[in-house]
């Protein structure tokens, strides 16, 4: 974790001795809402919570920023954050790496979806892994549902 904030690429906070919340705060482009219009947003913020179980069961993430991604919810709609598969062997930099990757649409999960209606746009405009941030935030979301009222 020390490695990935000298890096510049994310900062955090810790709770509890031995930390068991880790508050964190990352830049990296990815997308949000603004009404009806895609944006570019930057920040990103989340909770990890490392629970008993961790490192046999992933960590919790709680997401606290705007974002519109498949497998990420926003605080409006409690945060949730799917990352997928999981070994133990996975470190916190680890998860904090595929969080970014997430974040950036260099990964992503349509089919094993938190936020259908990203999913769903997702499909309708074929985006791959990897595709760029600022291009897909030009794509419409006509004839979606209205994504700024599900889960009011």
């Amino acid at each position: 974790m020390e490695e990935l904030a000298d890096e510049g690429r994310l900062t955090f906070r810790t709770e509890g001795s031995p930390p068991e919340i880790y508050h964190l705060m990352m830049t990296v482009p990815g997308l949000a809402l603004d009404g009806r219009r895609l944006i570019v947003r930057n920040l990103h913020r989340c909770d990890i919570y490392l629970h008993l179980d961790y490192p046999r069961r992933p960590p919790v993430v709680t997401w606290l920023t705007p974002i519109f991604h498949p497998n990420i919810l926003g605080p409006e709609r409690n945060g949730g954050v799917c990352l997928g598969s999981w070994s133990a062997s996975e470190s916190l930099a680890d998860v904090c790496a595929r969080l970014g990757q997430l974040v950036a649409y260099r990964s992503l999960n349509p089919a094993d979806a938190l936020n259908v209606e990203a999913a769903s746009w997702a499909q309708r405009n074929l985006v791959a892994p990897g595709a760029d941030v600022e291009a897909l935030a030009q794509l419409a979301l006509e004839d979606a549902v209205d994504v700024t009222l599900v889960g009011g």
